[in-house]
């Protein structure tokens, strides 16, 4: 079985500030790191990608800064949705195929580098967009693992690498990516 995960990395905001626009939700933030910080929401544990989306877009608004919620489905799809000051800017699915049982494999579909690289202010566009092309299990020469994919762009993008992996519930077993621990992480208020 692969690894299912979501979560938000905001560019930008603070982690009190991210923690008091998520007030009553069931979430936590991590410290800001270079000029990121990572939600981790109980919502996007479902991986319900439209209400995951409703979050993200919020957050991006309300906070006025990109904000890309990223979903790892089984290690074999990686979704994302990018919003800057609320507005969806891209998209990408590595896998569009994968819940038709029908359907051959598909390369990936979606995902544009440039808007990727400018919101975060930070990758080099051509590194971004071969890791957005690059076929997954399916073919010959892909990812083997979605969270391989997500690792690749969190470093070239210079993003937190403690986002890739976690989820919400990995921090309620009280299981903490390296480099993060309880004391430094803030839940919603």
């Amino acid at each position: 079985m692969g690894g299912f995960y979501s979560n938000i990395t905001l560019k930008g905001p603070d982690q009190a500030t991210v923690a008091k626009a998520l007030h009553g939700r069931a979430a936590v933030v991590t410290p800001k790191v270079g000029n990121c910080t990572v939600v981790f929401d109980s919502i996007c544990d479902k991986q319900d990608d439209n209400t995951m989306s409703e979050l993200t877009a919020r957050l991006s608004r309300e906070l006025q800064c990109p904000a890309w919620v990223i979903l790892v489905h089984d290690d074999s799809v990686f979704w994302y949705r990018l919003y800057l000051n609320g507005k969806l800017v891209d998209e990408y699915n590595s896998c569009p195929s994968y819940f038709d049982a029908n359907a051959e494999p598909a390369e990936p579909s979606g995902g544009d580098a440039e808007k990727l690289s400018e919101a975060f202010g930070a990758g080099q566009q051509h590194e971004v967009d071969d890791i957005l092309r690059k076929s997954g299990a399916a073919f010959d020469n892909g990812y083997v693992f979605e969270t391989e994919r997500h690792a690749d762009l969190v470093r070239a993008l210079s993003l937190p690498e403690f986002a890739v992996g976690v989820a919400y519930a990995s921090f309620e077993r009280g299981e903490f990516p390296e480099g993060l621990s309880a004391e430094q992480m803030m839940k919603a208020v």
